[in-house]
């Protein structure tokens, strides 16, 4: 997983049951099919969470996604490699991605 460097982040709201409040937290990298979430919740590998964001000018509203893999760094948070589930809202970060990267 990516070290943590925070004028990378992205700050993400993380929805992991619709009968409980939202988490927060921050992508430290983001592709279409996969991310890292940084975060001071504790949330277990194989755990399916839906992430609210905003890459550039576009609002990404539940994006689902799969924890593979739950790390702990020394200061306490929890970073987290995530694969997104659904191809069209990868398609759609695939578009916005292009769009808000440096020309």
């Amino acid at each position: 997983m990516n070290p943590n460097k925070a004028d990378n982040y992205i700050p993400a709201v993380i929805k992991t049951s619709l009968d409980l409040p939202p988490l927060w937290g921050r992508l430290a990298f983001l592709s279409p099919g996969e991310a890292e979430l940084v975060s001071h919740f504790e949330l277990p590998a194989g755990k399916v969470v839906a992430l609210t964001f905003e890459l550039g000018r576009a609002p990404f509203e539940d994006i689902r996604a799969r924890i593979n893999k739950a790390l702990r760094d020394r200061d306490g948070y929890y970073n987290y490699s995530l694969v997104f589930l659904d191809p069209a809202q990868s398609e759609l970060l695939k578009s916005a991605i292009a769009e808000a990267a440096p020309r």
